[in-house]
């Protein structure tokens, strides 16, 4: 996928983990849209070089964009806990 070009076909592959439409997000494929964003980056998750809107993101995936939002917050909270759990093992380490 790195040596593709920007201007080749959207990438089909869909079971990378990097494929904007990737199987293991269980996207309502019926509802998905065709967006100047997607086909900017080709389906490529590793063009994008800037974040996305929740809107963005909403109406690329076709769902809403309260549902992008809770997500976003589910991987932050996600995010801070394993942080945390870093920290206390670190301190654990050095107390030994």
């Amino acid at each position: 996928m790195w040596g593709r070009f920007l201007d080749s076909e959207p990438c089909v592959n869909y079971r990378c983990p990097h494929n904007l439409l990737w199987d293991g997000l269980k996207l309502n494929l019926s509802e998905i849209q065709i967006t100047d964003k997607t086909l900017e980056i080709g389906n490529c998750c590793c063009f994008v070089h800037e974040p996305w809107a929740p809107e963005e993101i909403g109406t690329a995936w076709g769902v809403a964009e309260e549902r992008i939002s809770r997500c976003e917050s589910k991987g932050w909270k996600k995010l801070r806990k394993g942080h945390l759990y870093i920290i206390s093992q670190l301190e654990e380490q050095r107390k030994t």
